[in-house]
């Protein structure tokens, strides 16, 4: 990277002009008469020549699929709409039979995704986004609210609740849409740091730590969904599994770290330290109690395929623990 040091001189009332390296235009093919867009970036400003600012109207991003997986092809997809595409055409060529497979994966993980155009070989989607507008701390209180209301249904199912828990596999997928939204917006505000204040942030640290937070809030409701297939492996073995005391000790467990990760996620959004300190001082008593569950378990004499699955519960419900506290640093390192 080069660098000059250039002196900034007044040529009017209202501008004034600092003189660029001709060899730095030339290698972006600006000369005399070229026209220049000026961009204000927050703490710098960018200038770029109209040709590579301007998008030409029309356009649109080509994807090629080379290989007969619909995940792969999906990936494509969300490089593309993390990038900022509003547009993506898709063509399949001699593996069009996983077409249809594609277009579901689109709408489930996909926010604002539409097929707007199909063929025999081909689909073209559009990205109907909210505008930049939209405060990135909005989505993430929306990303928690689902989360919790995962892990909740999960632990209420584990107590012997009626429920289904392939709605908490299905929320999932809500999760995954609002995490890509924030990636994506995320993105757009690193690349033009004009729009930080629309989406409620004071910098691009703010914004990154904001995407880590995000980060952690998936990877939680993940976890609840990993709760919710091992109970749904119970089969009818969970109703009566319901009636163990183990069982009340691993639902306690899964309440506290429900309430950490609820409180950390509240501390973030809401820049408070003092919620984050408070936080990261449950981490002894919780480590502490995932130990008396473990012993409870090791003790209880239960088969190894029903012991062995309430052992994955407990792992998943001090994971989540985890990424409380992991926002709670967050919080910490940003606003402290």
């Amino acid at each position: 990277m080069e660098e000059e040091v250039r002196k900034v001189v007044a040529t009017g009332r209202s501008s004034v002009s600092v003189t660029i390296p001709k060899k730095w235009l030339a290698a972006l093919g600006v000369g005399p008469g070229s026209h220049v867009l000026l961009r204000f970036m927050g703490n710098y400003i960018a200038l770029m020549p109209i040709s590579t600012a301007v998008r030409p109207q029309g356009v649109v991003d080509t994807i090629v699929v080379d290989r007969g997986d619909p995940e792969y092809a999906l990936r494509k997809v969300i490089t593309q709409y993390l990038r900022g595409a509003s547009e993506v055409r898709i063509r399949f060529g001699e593996y069009v039979d996983i077409k249809g497979r594609v277009k579901e994966l689109i709408r489930d993980r996909i926010s604002g995704a539409e097929v707007i155009e199909e063929g025999v070989d081909y689909l073209v989607i559009r990205f109907v986004m909210p505008t930049p507008e939209i405060p990135i701390k909005r989505l993430l209180n929306r990303m928690v609210l689902v989360v919790l209301g995962m892990a909740k249904d999960s632990i209420d199912m584990l107590r012997g609740a009626n429920g289904d828990p392939e709605d908490v596999v299905e929320r999932d997928n809500e999760v995954d849409r609002l995490y890509l939204l924030v990636e994506r917006l995320v993105m757009s505000g690193l690349v033009n740091q004009a729009v930080l204040s629309k989406l409620g942030v004071v910098d691009s640290r703010e914004l990154v730590n904001s995407l880590m937070v995000g980060k952690s809030i998936e990877r939680a409701g993940d976890h609840a969904w990993r709760i919710a297939q091992v109970i749904k492996e119970f089969g009818v073995l969970r109703h009566k599994l319901a009636e163990s005391p183990i069982v009340n000790y691993i639902t306690d467990l899964g309440m506290m770290a429900v309430e950490l990760l609820r409180d950390s996620a509240l501390s973030f959004i809401n820049s408070d330290i003092d919620g984050a300190m408070r936080t990261l001082d449950m981490r002894v008593k919780m480590r502490s109690r995932s130990m008396e569950v473990i012993g409870e378990i090791y003790r209880s004499g239960l088969p190894v395929e029903i012991g062995g699955r309430l052992m994955m519960i407990v792992e998943s419900v001090r994971r989540i623990s985890e990424y409380a506290y992991d926002i709670a640093e967050i919080t910490l390192d940003t606003y402290g």
